[in-house]
């Protein structure tokens, strides 16, 4: 009987009958191979489409955290009648900085009431809160709103972004030898000689000031200085720090004063930890270099999107540590005056660039 032969059972129906059917086939080598190879080539083909779809999301998500801040921006100024400066420096207290950042003036209309009443910003000094033990920490606070999705990792500030904290110290004290202790000797006894008389006190222990660097709470996210950039300190003036953006030091810039108007000027930008990030809080220019306030909340568009870091002039000059940037790939999210958002690929005409970021230069800008 063959393999496939069908035979007839005892109660009249064809059954067929396979010799073989309790025999199980496997994949020969060359079959498994081939399998093996379809689903390397087919991974191959999905895995960077799915890396750019969860790319593509986590962009979403930055630009709607933007939006988030146009709102916020918008509030502040209902309330104030102004927008926020980029940093609010105290200058009689001596060089550029202990200034109060625009991420900290946000901080109620954001959702961070709690976190704004602790620091007292209207009240107190960023150097009063930053040498407070009590409260220094509220400035290490991880705010979910203020860090893009792309730019995963530490939620503290890039080193380059510390801030000096003065503590004080008590100095160790010398220590003194005890004198010779007094003995009772006998009446027949020869008397020693008069012990030597006491050491002078010693004089008193002065407590010391150090400073020590501490990181702030990170942000991705800068305001926009503008366009205007000097890369030696000596040339800046009062004006340069003020800038020609929407932010800048000690700036109170109505609706009214953005000429370019509200959907042709950015506001706010990206950084990501590639170039240093940025802070929420503020800065107290330990440095002792007047761009380090600027770079620590604001960012410029003198250098292009996405420009490389220059490890050695992140105090002064400030390429590639003050510029805007992100890990979306090609380009940043950028909200513009008026709360939308827009990407800007790192190819954009740095002229058409530097425009936006301009309130009241006149030009046209054109499409970007």
């Amino acid at each position: 009987m063959s393999p496939g032969t069908s035979i007839e059972s005892p109660n009249g129906k064809r059954v067929h009958e396979n010799r073989w059917r309790h025999l199980r086939h496997g994949l020969t080598l060359i079959e498994l191979l081939t399998v093996i190879a379809v689903l390397s080539v087919l991974g191959a083909l999905l895995l960077p489409a799915v890396s750019e779809a969860r790319e593509a999301a986590r962009r979403m998500q930055c630009s709607g955290k933007m939006r988030q801040m146009g709102v916020a921006l918008h509030a502040y100024h209902g309330a104030h009648s102004r927008f926020p400066p980029g940093h609010l420096a105290d200058l009689k207290s001596g060089g550029d900085g202990r200034s109060w950042g625009w991420g900290t003036l946000l901080l109620p209309f954001i959702e961070q009431r709690s976190l704004a009443d602790q620091l007292r910003s209207v009240n107190r000094s960023f150097d009063e809160v930053a040498s407070d033990e009590s409260r220094s920490a509220l400035l290490q606070t991880n705010i979910d709103l203020y860090q893009c999705p792309s730019d995963t990792g530490d939620s503290l500030s890039h080193p380059y972004r510390s801030i000096l904290v003065p503590i004080t110290v008590m100095p160790e004290s010398s220590s003194f030898a005890d004198g010779p202790s007094s003995l009772t000797t006998p009446d027949h006894a020869v008397k020693p000689p008069p012990p030597p008389p006491p050491p002078p006190e010693p004089p008193p222990v002065e407590p010391q000031i150090i400073y020590v660097a501490i990181r702030l709470g990170k942000s991705n996210y800068v305001g926009s200085i503008g366009s205007r950039w000097k890369t030696e300190r000596s040339d800046w003036d009062v004006n340069d720090f003020r800038g020609n953006g929407v932010f800048g030091r000690n700036s109170d810039l109505t609706i009214a004063e953005i000429f370019d108007g509200m959907s042709n000027t950015l506001a706010i930008g990206e950084r990501c930890m590639r170039n240093y990030s940025a802070v929420w809080a503020g800065s107290n220019s330990w440095q002792g270099c007047g761009f380090v306030d600027n770079q620590m909340m604001l960012g410029t568009a003198f250098y292009p999107i996405n420009d490389s870091p220059v490890r050695q002039n992140i105090d002064c000059d400030g390429q590639g540590s003050a510029n805007f940037s992100s890990y979306h790939g090609g380009g940043a999210n950028f909200l513009l005056a008026d709360g939308a958002v827009r990407y800007l690929t790192e190819h954009i005409d740095i002229r058409v660039f530097q425009n936006l970021a301009q309130r009241d230069d006149g030009e046209k800008v054109g499409d970007f």
